[in-house]
């Protein structure tokens, strides 16, 4: 059966389609722009808070952060008694009050606002991220707005109101003002990848992506000749320039440009394209003042790499992968893998290494966490996402790795090289995962870059994730991707198949497994094979024998976890393998 999409653990459900549903910093300057955020819809039944789907929704105020006078310290570092869980001492009337999340339930908390005269809430999330907020027994009795933003953004604001008066809008601009157009991710044809190897883009027939976007006329008057503008600037300077003067668009109307429209602009293609940091820009003018222009732009980076390929965008400084939000899937009980796809026409010339990614710890310490890294040829036939044969019933796992943490590196890149490096094939897909069998353990994942129009237009799988075993090809939703870099190299300058440390490569399937694990080394040989637990105890010792390279291993009576195949041929070489049993 065909897995599309699976839903968060903490579901991300703020980055509206249409971008009227704003969270904006009005004043002062320093926290002026639109937030990422998630608000408590009543569509779900369990709040009555305004509904923000509504045009003219909206409160625009200033903040002050609740006390309710409780002692202490939580985990966080802020205090308890500004996490609003029982009736406040101070006055926050005809306030936004800011409430920091963490023990109590987010209808309470909203409630005892409320009840002290608050025109809506903030809540601060504990982590750098933002999720859907259940109302809990007393959210119905909530009437009045509540978001959520990161923990990040909530510390700026915070530190922005110990200096004075900070207002926030939070609502629907659509019909607020005369003249006010607007642009969104969600709606916009970006790079194919965040970032680009430079062996598979030496010129414009190798690498070349599609523009376009939809412009949205969110204001009440009618807008003629707005003037939308796509750039490309690189390292040597800009790229591509394009301008098109639009047709009417009327109030609460939008208007597509992309290719299979009348209104288009031309694919972007260069000759050349020297490794660096690229940006593409979208802008919509009107021709008069916009009243709210934060939105008139769209800018979205990727960069061309000597050694990485990635769906996110790439850090500035270190070319490595970005992560902002740590997520898992909702009721996930064994394992969690973040994946992404590379499939390019020449991807024989490059060799992979090893992989980079993040974790996150749910109040877990990550020394000592073991993450498994995988690379799979993903050998399922099919054409694109509305196929019904796609599926993940044949991933033959390529290369295999771990990585342990040193130390608590919450949030932080990290870097786990493959046993042995492998080589890509042309016109072949291929998944690369970093895997936890720890429930309490979140994945990296970036929303800097939107590919929900990317993946429409192309119907490509980019960031598939595993839940228990099963695959969901668009992974949590094209808004928010999967923070994994696979490190590349031409593949002429690794070591691949036999290491100079007397190893072979090998691979061992299914992975995860639950009753038998097949291995299978390019050999016919008998071979010894020692299978441990993550603490170094052994749990199976025998021999195999290999028939056309292929030996069973049966692990039926093994408990659930990660377990470490060890297997040496009788001529001294061996393989090594990371097998997770179900």
């Amino acid at each position: 059966m065909k897995k599309i999409l699976l839903t968060l653990a903490v579901i991300v459900a703020g980055y509206n389609a249409q971008s009227q549903v704003i969270a904006a910093g009005i004043s002062p300057v320093a926290i002026e722009g639109n937030y990422d955020f998630t608000w408590a819809d009543p569509g779900g039944g369990d709040w009555s808070s305004p509904d923000f789907l509504i045009p003219g929704t909206f409160v625009q105020d200033t903040l002050m952060l609740v006390e309710d006078g409780t002692p202490g310290t939580n985990p966080q570092g802020n205090p308890v008694s500004q996490e609003g869980c029982f009736p406040l001492i101070n006055n926050v009337a005809g306030k936004i009050a800011v409430i920091y999340r963490n023990t109590c339930e987010f209808g309470a908390k909203a409630l005892n606002a409320q009840d002290s005269g608050a025109v809506a809430v903030i809540i601060i999330n504990r982590d750098p991220e933002v999720i859907e907020m259940g109302g809990g027994a007393m959210g119905t009795s909530v009437t009045i707005p509540v978001i959520m933003l990161t923990s990040t953004d909530g510390a700026a604001l915070v530190n922005e109101m110990l200096g004075g008066s900070v207002v926030m809008f939070l609502g629907n601009k659509t019909g607020l003002y005369n003249n006010d157009a607007g642009l969104t991710k969600g709606t916009t044809l970006i790079s194919k990848a965040g970032s680009m190897p430079a062996l598979l883009a030496q010129n414009g027939t190798e690498f070349n992506f599609d523009i376009g976007t939809r412009v949205y006329n969110y204001g009440i008057q009618d807008q003629s000749n707005m003037v939308l503008s796509a750039t490309i600037d690189g390292p040597g300077g800009n790229l591509y320039t394009q301008s098109l003067t639009l047709p009417t668009v009327l109030s609460g109307d939008s208007i597509d440009v992309e290719p299979s429209q009348v209104l288009n602009f031309p694919q972007f293609s260069n000759a050349t394209y020297p490794v660096g940091r690229y940006t593409l820009t979208y802008n919509i003018a009107l021709d008069t003042a916009d009243a709210y222009d934060a939105d008139n732009w769209i800018i979205a980076e990727f960069f061309i790499s000597d050694t990485m390929f990635s769906i996110v965008s790439a850090d500035t400084l270190t070319g490595e992968p970005n992560q902002n939000n740590g997520f898992r899937p909702s009721g996930n009980t064994a394992t969690f893998s973040s994946c992404i796809v590379l499939d390019n026409p020449n991807g024989s010339r490059l060799g992979v290494e090893g992989l980079y990614f993040q974790a996150l710890g749910n109040s877990v310490d990550l020394t000592g966490e073991e993450i498994a890294l995988y690379a799979y040829r993903w050998q399922d036939v099919f054409t694109d996402l509305n196929d019904g044969a796609l599926a993940f019933d044949n991933l033959n796992t390529v290369g295999f790795g771990t990585y342990t943490y040193a130390s608590d590196l919450q949030g932080e890149t990290v870097y786990g090289a493959l046993n042995t490096p492998i080589a890509l094939e042309d016109n072949q897909r291929f998944l690369f995962c970093a895997q936890t069998v720890n429930v309490d353990v979140f994945l990296g994942f970036d929303n800097t870059l939107n590919y929900l129009w990317n993946e429409a237009f192309y119907l490509q799988p980019i960031a598939p994730i595993e839940n228990d075993g099963n695959y969901f090809a668009a992974g949590f939703g094209m808004e928010q991707q999967s923070s994994i870099g696979v490190k590349v190299a031409e593949v002429s300058s690794l070591n691949i198949g036999l290491s100079e440390n007397g190893t072979i490569e090998g691979m061992a399937y299914p992975n995860p497994a639950k009753d038998v694990v097949t291995i299978a080394i390019n050999t016919s040989e008998d071979a010894n094979v020692i299978v441990t637990d993550l603490t170094g105890k052994v749990v199976i010792f025998g021999a195999l024998s290999f028939a056309n390279g292929n030996a069973i291993v049966n692990i039926a009576d093994l408990e659930s976890g990660v377990y470490l195949f060890n297997v040496t041929l009788e001529n001294g070489l061996s393989s090594q393998f990371s097998v997770v049993k179900l």
